[in-house]
């Protein structure tokens, strides 16, 4: 067996994270994006920009809906006059630049890319953790075991699967064998995934030109991202695969019927709403995957004696791994709870 199952490492949860670790040296050779990590590593800076934005959005919801209340009234005492039905809904007010062409054009460009790089995330997560399985298969395991002359070991999908998510040195996080077989690590998926975190707030900002309040789920989750995100990538915790796997694949098919909305297609109500029991799915499910890594033990490919004297290690190794797995849990609890009224709000009471 290369990997076991069992209790967390109690030394890990019981020590208090030094946030004061290292940097991780930068993945990238450009200059600019060399300073572009540094800075959006800070802590600082997800925490900043989240703020800003969560605060902002519900200052305008005010401003948005104050004007909605006005118009909402003007049309009841237009309806009065003319005998006909009152509007049961607040009408939208949207800004004059929400009525242009290229306003228009510029909101289904923004779909398109969002869904093309989501796709472009998802296959570039998928295919690197393929090809690290494979080099634990093939090369590292085999050359490990050599160098103690043990030739008979039985490598299963589940072992090799969890020793490449795992292992920090060879893992997700190594940069010497993604970069040997052309392939991106975690380390620069997963930062670019956490950049394009601050680009989504566009989604918010084009609610709001179009004169719509935005929901609470949606800041959240947008502010919410930024930080998990961050931590994830920040501390190298091996969980942060799920956020960036899980979410690319559902930000796809989202975009895509976003795209199709802009458009004029007209998307069946079936598929929003397996879309969005996708989404919840995808909290539940992966908030437990999550977890479990805390539970699996691996391979330290470092200190290999012998077969019957495997030196084994946390998946969770150090305290600052385990706290991104913190914030993303606290992070998807009430999250799944938003999207569950919303999902009740939309297609339980909206039909009833």
């Amino acid at each position: 067996m290369l990997i076991k199952f069992g209790l967390p490492n109690v030394d890990v949860w019981s020590t208090w994270p030094k946030l004061d670790t290292p940097l991780p040296p930068s993945p990238f050779q450009n200059e600019f994006l060399t300073k572009l990590y540094e800075i959006s590593m800070h802590g600082s800076t997800p925490l900043t920009i989240a703020i800003i934005y969560f605060t902002s959005v519900h200052y305008f919801n005010n401003v948005i809906k104050n004007k909605q209340i006005k118009k909402s009234l003007q049309l009841e005492s237009e309806s009065k006059k003319d005998n006909k039905p009152i509007p049961k809904r607040l009408p939208a007010v949207p800004s004059s630049i929400s009525k242009t062409s290229l306003f228009k054009v510029f909101v289904i460009l923004h779909n398109i890319f969002l869904c093309v790089y989501s796709i472009w995330t998802f296959i570039g997560m998928t295919a690197t953790i393929g090809s690290i399985m494979n080099n634990f298969k093939f090369e590292l395991i085999p050359s490990f075991f050599k160098s103690t002359k043990i030739e008979n070991y039985n490598l299963k999908n589940l072992e090799l699967f969890f020793q490449s998510v795992c292992d920090s040195k060879n893992g997700l996080f190594s940069r010497y064998f993604t970069k040997s077989q052309g392939l991106h690590n975690l380390e620069i998926l997963g930062f670019w995934f956490y950049i394009s975190k601050f680009y989504e707030v566009i989604d918010t900002i084009i609610i709001l030109l179009k004169g719509r309040p935005s929901s609470l789920l949606q800041s959240y989750h947008h502010a919410g991202a930024m930080l998990c995100m961050w931590s994830g990538v920040r501390f190298q915790s091996p969980p942060i695969w799920i956020f960036v796997v899980f979410n690319s694949f559902i930000h796809s098919l989202m975009y895509f019927y976003f795209t199709l909305s802009c458009l004029h297609i007209r998307v069946p109500t079936v598929f929003k709403k397996i879309l969005t029991s996708m989404q919840i799915t995808q909290f539940v499910v992966g908030g437990s995957i999550a977890v479990l890594h805390a539970c699996v033990w691996i391979v330290d490919t470092n200190h290999i004696v012998s077969k019957d004297h495997l030196k084994l290690m946390n998946c969770i190794s150090s305290p600052d791994q385990a706290l991104p797995l913190l914030i993303n849990i606290a992070y998807l609890t009430p999250l799944t709870a938003l999207f569950g009224a919303f999902y009740i709000e939309s297609y339980f009471k909206k039909n009833k």
